[in-house]
């Protein structure tokens, strides 16, 4: 915190920066702080000692789990310069760096808003002094070891390493899908059952250390500050689930639905079902403009909520950017012009934004040390349209692709499958934590390829069990 000055001052002894490389390899506390009282003076005069950087490593044994005593016994000189490094952030900023970035310990402290370092941030002091802790404590890793993890999870520079993992796991989640569906077929209770079993066996799971190797502190440090905010969603992700389901009862469409295909095309001797993948993002909105009657009637029978067209105009472009997040994290489809979308999906989408218009509850997004965003879904993911400012809240997205698929769930007569696979997926994410606690970019990787092996396994055995017993 900003409650002393920095002085430059000529050090004697740089070993302690991460730009220098230090030829031995330990060092004590007390060199640590003779060298911090060449940088630093205090207001009040008071000398510099290990009570100074009470904070600093009360911070490092909560985030990475390493302790460090006033005993003067040699220490690792990665670990000094963590610590250095964490100090000087700290006294430096306008702000409660360690509060900022201790790990939530209960799930009323996480959150889904935690900056990111390379989406566009509503807050971007705290991006900045992130990434700049990042890009240092990167210099006394191995650059190998430092793209290892990036590239496993796929080299997509519009995302940070937490919204990666993020992607990965949901990747991950859809190969089960996948294998369950077309392994099983699409008896409903079927596929509940399968989807309970792997989530079991997914909380069974926790990912450990085979050996007693530790990793050095910089890289420690580096891997948890790539993922906090992927720490945060897992732990807010269950709570948020389940705080925005949707409260009013959903209404049978299927034949409406079917009337409504049969009515869209006309004269011809056939039609496509309302599951049918026909349109696009660039399309779904003819069904808007050429049956707005009926597509209102959809709506508002799915609902519960009498619906006009002009409310559903106006959720036009919401709808678009939702089934724009659906089809790249469902089908990694980035085309607007690909086919992937139902009309099932396009009624799921404009329901979902005028469940919130109507039914919906507020939502303050929130990370320490951020200003006042407002508590209106709508009116933040509007904000999150402006292709000045594209930042779009995680957790006000979650809202709407949330809904989305339970109204999809609904209208599909997937509900209790649906169900177990939002069980499953939350297992998934508590097996994730336990990996990333390893701290270590190698482990972290091995872990994660681990994890997918483990995850289709143990569909791939729950189908070939299935289909052995004839049941």
């Amino acid at each position: 915190m900003a409650t002393q000055s920095t002085q430059s001052a000529q050090a004697t002894n740089n070993r302690f920066e991460f730009e220098a490389k230090a030829p031995i390899e330990t060092a004590l506390l007390s060199e640590l702080i003779k060298h911090l009282e060449a940088e630093v003076q205090k207001f009040n005069g008071e000398p510099f000692t290990a009570r100074t950087l009470k904070r600093t490593l009360d911070f490092l044994k909560r985030s990475i789990g390493i302790e460090v005593t006033e005993s003067d016994s040699p220490l690792p000189v990665s670990l000094l310069k963590t610590v250095r490094l964490l100090f000087l952030t700290d006294l430096n900023s306008n702000r409660n760096v360690f509060r900022l970035l201790t790990p939530p310990a209960t799930v009323e402290e996480a959150t889904m808003e935690f900056s990111t370092v390379t989406t566009v941030p509503r807050d971007k002091d705290a991006d900045t002094l992130i990434k700049g802790l990042i890009e240092t404590l990167a210099l006394d890793i191995d650059p190998v070891r430092v793209q290892m993890l990036s590239k496993l999870l796929g080299d997509r520079e519009a995302h940070s390493v937490a919204e990666k993992l993020l992607l990965h796991a949901e990747r991950t989640n859809d190969e089960v899908s996948t294998i369950f569906r077309d392994g099983l077929g699409t008896n409903d209770a079927v596929l509940a059952r399968a989807f309970c079993h792997a989530a079991k066996e997914m909380d069974q799971l926790r990912v450990e250390r085979t050996d007693d190797l530790s990793p050095r502190a910089s890289e420690a440090m580096y891997t948890y500050l790539q993922t906090l905010p992927f720490r945060h969603f897992i732990q807010h992700y269950p709570k948020h689930l389940e705080e925005t389901r949707i409260q009013l009862d959903i209404v049978d469409i299927q034949d409406d639905a079917e009337h409504f295909c049969r009515l869209a095309a006309k004269d011809a001797p056939w039609h496509h079902g309302p599951s049918k993948r026909i349109f696009s993002v660039n399309t779904f909105h003819h069904l808007l403009s050429g049956w707005p009657d009926e597509l209102c009637e959809l709506v508002g029978k799915a609902t519960g909520i009498p619906t006009t067209i002009k409310q559903l105009k106006g959720h036009e472009d919401r709808a678009k950017r939702l089934l724009v997040s659906y089809a790249y994290r469902s089908f990694d489809c980035t085309d607007p012009s690909a086919t992937v979308l139902t009309v099932y999906d396009v009624v799921a989408a404009l329901a979902s934004f005028r469940y919130q218009q109507a039914e919906g509850q507020e939502y303050k997004p929130y990370w320490h040390g951020q200003t006042d965003q407002g508590k209106s879904p709508q009116r933040l993911f509007d904000k999150g349209l402006d292709p000045q400012d594209p930042h779009q809240h995680q957790g006000v997205m979650q809202i709407y692709l949330n809904r989305f698929y339970e109204y999809q769930a609904a209208f599909n007569g997937t509900t209790e499958s649906y169900h177990a696979w939002m069980q499953y997926q939350s297992a998934v994410l508590r097996a994730y934590q336990s990996a990333l606690n390893l701290n270590d970019v190698v482990a972290i990787s091995m872990a994660l390829a681990g994890l997918n092996f483990y995850c289709v396994n143990i569909a791939k055995d729950y189908v070939i069990n299935h289909l052995s017993s004839g049941i």
